[in-house]
């Protein structure tokens, strides 16, 4: 046994031949050469013609190889880099229309009424207080209809401003109350809004 191994091994790689018997030898590099492929499959008990040999190994792996290289050097190479797209056709955006809205002549007609009358109320609200309105007053007539014509009431009554031509209607000068304070402040709101109405209507 061991002089047909010598001999063997005069036609065989003594390596291979050493790394078969230590059980080194991978199988596949056994299944290229027929002698070492008899001895592993009675050494090892093993059926050889189900081992691939390794050069087919080599090349899958070598195929492998090259198309992985091929499709990195086809990434990467100045023609894929200069490739241009084809034109496409311009999206089409509609453009954006600036649509100025008028505002209606109500509108702005309201809204100068609101600042023209605002300040009028406010005004006439602090005159009332020093009595400026009592020209409206008629004795004759607040006598007539059953009262008395008091000196020094010369104040509008905002809370009887429609019985002017009774006593009720008419209170001392010079003072004011929380009717007067609302009415002045009514007046303040209405030329406020006013002003925002128009404001509106220029925008």
């Amino acid at each position: 046994m061991i002089y047909s191994l010598c001999l063997l091994g005069d036609n065989m790689s003594s390596d291979k031949l050493r790394k078969l018997l230590d059980g080194e030898l991978d199988l596949s590099e056994a299944a290229n050469d027929p002698i070492l492929s008899s001895l592993a499959s009675r050494i090892y008990n093993v059926d050889m013609d189900e081992v691939k040999p390794s050069s087919e190994l080599n090349a899958s792996s070598d195929a492998e190889k090259s198309n992985l290289t091929f499709e990195l050097h086809d990434s990467s190479s100045p023609d894929a880099l200069e490739l241009k797209l084809p034109d496409l056709p311009p999206i089409g955006v509609p453009e954006k229309i600036e649509e100025t809205v008028e505002a209606p002549k109500i509108l702005k007609m309201s809204s100068l009424l609101m600042i023209i009358i605002g300040p009028i109320i406010s005004i006439c609200a602090l005159l009332n207080i020093f009595g400026v309105f009592g020209f409206l007053k008629s004795c004759e007539s607040i006598t007539s209809n059953g009262g008395f014509c008091i000196e020094g009431a010369d104040r509008i009554s905002l809370l009887a401003i429609g019985r002017l031509n009774h006593t009720e209607g008419w209170i001392y000068s010079g003072s004011f109350g929380i009717p007067t304070i609302a009415l002045i402040l009514f007046g303040v709101i209405v030329m406020f809004i006013g002003i925002q109405l128009r404001m509106f209507s220029k925008n």
